[in-house]
């Protein structure tokens, strides 16, 4: 490996090493350091521009001056430099002969730890399995590793990597980063997590002290939720307040997802349907995903629909709400609901930039379902909430947005984009909370104040959107 590209990567052997300004630190930190010194292969996957590799640069950081790991026992190799791919594709073993090269030693034997981190891991197939049979020969080295929107990537890490790895995922910009990156203190949204996943159950008196705690920062989440909305919470784009530019990046993002991480798994001539996929899932986010009516749509098979969705789901576009049934073999079965990761994304593939577009076309209502489903899977994977999310529907039609199940109980959530509570909104909740014999359902719509609808057998909580 060329020295001089060695050392722009790895700046740190060469003399102080600065993040950059106005860098966020990310809810996941914490855990992240925390796997760092766990003896598994560290994997960070996620989203395109998710901050993957900031996030990389920022545990270096930590080692360096917070653990005080001599600079020459860490290294960073990228998978973007092509001249690595296409040396390292001639052998993998050369990857020991380069890190032994600038370590002045011999790997075997060390005493203490090597920390190597590699980025774009999914760029150099079939690396993953090499990865394996250096850490099943117990090497001396703490391996972290990145990877952007890869099928294989994933597949590989599950077939080669099952026992061996510890996975956080990287998502878009949570609230709480959001704030942060603008400066200001995010709102503690503590209480609305226990009422949704620990199961506490407040009366009106104390949820009304809930809201007073948060109201302080009313305008401001209110202001960001509404941006969220629209532009989503990548953070190369949300912290960008220029709007013609945040349009022109989710432009570039679409694109480059399409021709770095699709072109080599889609047909050439296949690429125009995968797009036009993406755009009608894109419009009907909320709804039951019909692969018939899609295939019928675009005139293609009905199983190449369901490969394209599938690939979306897996390169982290999709968000996929399962039916919930206490017959997990039903679950798996029945339809899923569509959700897009980052609203960002999905308005680009629709042409939608600004609020006003999106309420004109009705869809205002399914884009707060969406980024409440966001919000919700945000907040599991930051606070490490053993929960996972569904959704419900009869035979009958009887539904609810979304079913929180957590090992205690069943929560249902319904969405609504209503000012005002009507009759039809709790139709949905109080089949469900009868049906599967639970006490507690929540109804988030545009409401300025919390309530409690409580007949003795069933408690509903309303909460205002801006208050998740």
């Amino acid at each position: 490996m060329d020295e001089r590209l060695f050392y722009s990567y790895n700046t740190w052997r060469v003399g102080p090493f600065r993040l950059p300004e106005g860098i966020v630190e990310r809810d996941i930190h914490y855990k992240a350091v925390k796997f760092l010194k766990e003896k598994e292969i560290l994997t960070l996957l996620g989203l395109r521009q998710t901050g993957k590799s900031t996030l990389a640069f920022q545990l270096i950081h930590d080692l360096l001056y917070k653990e005080k790991i001599p600079s020459e026992r860490i290294f960073y190799f990228t998978f973007d430099d092509l001249s690595l791919r296409q040396e390292l594709s001639a052998s993998f073993e050369g990857i020991l002969r380069i890190v032994e090269r600038f370590l002045g030693e011999e790997v075997q034997g060390q005493g203490s730890l090597i920390y190597i981190f590699f980025d774009e891991i999914q760029k150099l197939p079939g690396f993953i399995e090499y990865i394996k049979s250096l850490y099943d020969i117990r090497l001396p080295i703490k391996w972290v590793l990145t990877g952007s929107s890869s099928l294989e990537l994933k597949v590989q890490i599950k077939e080669s990597l099952a026992g061996r790895v510890l996975n956080l995922p990287v998502l878009p910009f949570s609230e709480n980063e959001i704030f942060k990156g603008y400066g200001y203190k995010p709102p503690d949204k503590g209480d609305i997590w226990r009422i949704i996943f620990e199961g506490i159950e407040p009366d009106i008196k104390g949820l009304k002290k809930f809201q007073a705690r948060i109201l302080p920062y009313k305008q401001r989440i209110q202001r960001f939720f509404e941006e969220y909305m629209v532009f989503g919470s990548l953070p190369a784009i949300v912290l960008i307040p220029d709007i013609e530019r945040k349009q022109t990046l989710l432009k570039n993002y679409r694109d480059t997802y399409l021709e770095m991480d699709i072109r080599n798994l889609v047909k050439e001539d296949k690429l125009w349907v995968y797009q036009k996929v993406m755009e009608l899932l894109a419009s009907r986010i909320g709804d039951l995903l019909n692969y018939s009516n899609i295939a019928s749509q675009l005139e293609v098979t009905v199983d190449t629909i369901k490969r394209y969705c599938i690939l979306l789901e897996k390169t982290f576009i999709l968000k996929n709400l399962t039916t919930y049934s206490r017959n997990v073999r039903s679950e798996i079965l029945k339809t899923p609901k569509v959700y897009f990761t980052d609203l960002g994304m999905r308005n680009s593939l629709l042409g939608l930039s600004n609020l006003s577009q999106i309420e004109k076309l009705g869809q205002y209502g399914v884009v707060v379902e969406n980024a409440i489903v966001e919000r919700l899977d945000t907040a599991i994977s930051r606070m490490g909430y053993n929960a996972k999310l569904h959704y419900w529907r009869t035979k009958a039609k009887e539904e609810v947005d979304i079913v929180v199940y957590t090992p205690e109980r069943l929560l249902p959530i319904e969405v609504k984009s209503d000012k005002k509570i009507r009759a039809r909104h709790l139709k949905g909740l109080r089949s469900f909370l009868e049906k599967e014999k639970e006490g507690v359902g929540i109804l988030i719509g545009r409401f300025e104040d919390v309530d409690i609808l409580d007949n003795g057998k069933t408690r509903i909580y309303l909460l205002p959107s801006w208050m998740l």
